[in-house]
């Protein structure tokens, strides 16, 4: 199995796989320090993924409550969740971090992360020496276009009549297409992991008050 990391200009991130799971990831573990992640299942096995994540990717990491975890093959999305993200081995203990969501399925939402991506990393190749393996999951699809294996679009469909229903029809432009379109974000170039040093901890700090 190979797995993309993949974020959004606001911090949202999520993965993407070219095959499906034995079991559903039930939430995603990242190490603050060693920057890497780990998948847990929800019949409580593990997969220690074999890329550290790119130090500013990581920096997004340490705030963010949830992952969107999704499997594409043959040029569709076959399967999406949502998943909490926990945090380890955080030296300041993220004062102010809220609590990890619940895992959740929204097609529409994953549909939108994807079409909002403007970079990623890989995060897991099962042979790292392998060049071939070097590129996207996410191959040439087109994001505009998204294409969804049939359980998923007619879940699809059904997420957006109930959110038509409860919103009322959308202004000109205010569509899904969100700010991606084209094909798969790019991806940076594998890291070998040597000579990496330490990530400087720069989070937000409180505005003084007047």
């Amino acid at each position: 199995m190979n797995i993309d990391l993949l974020v959004t200009q606001q911090g949202d991130a999520g993965l993407v796989c070219d095959a499906g799971f034995d079991s559903p990831v039930a939430g995603v573990l990242f190490d603050a320090e060693t920057r890497e992640v780990t998948l847990e299942y929800a019949n409580l096995e593990t997969t220690h993924l074999n890329i550290p994540v790119e130090d500013d990717i990581a920096e997004m990491l340490l705030w963010a409550m949830s992952v969107q975890v999704g499997v594409i093959a043959q040029n569709q999305v076959q399967d999406n969740r949502q998943v909490p993200l926990m945090l380890l081995n955080d030296p300041d203990g993220m004062p102010g971090r809220e609590l990890p969501m619940k895992a959740s399925n929204s097609v529409v939402a994953f549909e939108r992360f994807l079409k909002a991506c403007v970079t990623g990393q890989p995060l897991h190749r099962d042979d790292l020496g392998n060049e071939d393996d070097s590129g996207s999951v996410m191959g040439g699809m087109n994001r505009a276009v998204l294409q969804f294996a049939p359980h998923l679009a007619r879940q699809r469909t059904l997420e957006a009549t109930h959110d038509l229903n409860m919103s009322g029809p959308a202004a000109p432009g205010m569509g899904m297409g969100g700010g991606g379109g084209g094909g798969a974000p790019p991806l940076r170039q594998r890291s070998t992991g040597q000579g990496r040093t330490n990530p400087q901890q720069t989070r937000p700090t409180d505005k003084e008050d007047d």
